[in-house]
């Protein structure tokens, strides 16, 4: 039996002004144009939003957020990034995400906003361009990491003075108390693994030498040592 509810793509009336989260990251014109009504509505994004005051996306006031654009749209992204059908919405909400990046966007916000779009475009990188798009993304993450890095550490400082200075508990302590160690990096991490698949021994070697040099976590030396036999296999005579 046919529907009585039409499938129709339009917007209803109240949608022209979109309130909520939506309003207040300014994105009333791509909600609008660029996503269609059934992206928008029907247990797609409406349906996966939750947050955790009352209202919800595109209703409601908001005056204040502790999230910035870029890091809202990543976050929102995140629920469609596990089911493979769900992923071309979850790239369509972060090539909007990147759209955002301004001078004064943060570059921890772009760390994970380009890890995230490698992680996409690699999970579907038999789709044409798309294991190009996880390379150039990785690189992407992998040119800003010296100034993510003095970033994350900044913060960390942040935080660990506000908490010296807001619990008994830690009076006493000082910044020393709070060693800083830098997390993962998916970029080098990913692209090495790429690099080890095209049998690009030297581009692996390089990329974990600097990924060691810059502090980040990760079994760099295991991966050097693996494309160096690599190599010396490959160049030994047969």
């Amino acid at each position: 039996m046919e529907s009585i509810f039409p499938d129709s793509d339009e917007p209803k009336a109240y949608e022209r002004s979109p309130q909520g989260m939506i309003k207040y990251h300014r994105l009333q014109k791509w909600w609008l144009e660029e996503l269609t009504f059934s992206e928008r509505k029907r247990c797609r994004i409406e349906y996966a939003y939750d947050p955790m005051s009352t209202g919800n996306i595109d209703k409601g006031l908001y005056s204040k957020s502790s999230s910035s654009t870029v890091n809202f749209l990543k976050s929102l992204a995140s629920h469609f990034s596990s089911k493979e059908g769900d992923r071309p919405l979850a790239l369509k909400i972060l090539k909007e995400a990147e759209a955002n990046i301004y001078l004064s966007t943060s570059v921890v916000d772009q760390h994970f906003l380009y890890g995230r779009m490698m992680e996409l475009y690699y999970k579907d990188r038999n789709k044409e361009g798309y294991y190009n798009l996880a390379k150039e993304y990785a690189l992407k993450q992998i040119k800003i990491a010296k100034k993510t890095t003095t970033q994350m550490k900044r913060e960390h400082e942040k935080l660990a003075r506000d908490r010296i200075r807001k619990f008994k508990s830690y009076r006493n302590h000082t910044l020393a108390d709070f060693p800083f160690h830098l997390p993962s990096h998916p970029g080098y991490k990913q692209l090495a693994i790429i690099y080890k698949k095209e049998k690009c021994w030297d581009d692996v070697i390089a990329l974990c030498e600097q990924a060691i040099s810059e502090g980040w976590c990760g079994d760099w030396e295991d991966r050097v040592d693996d494309a160096l036999r690599q190599k010396l296999k490959q160049q030994a005579p047969s």
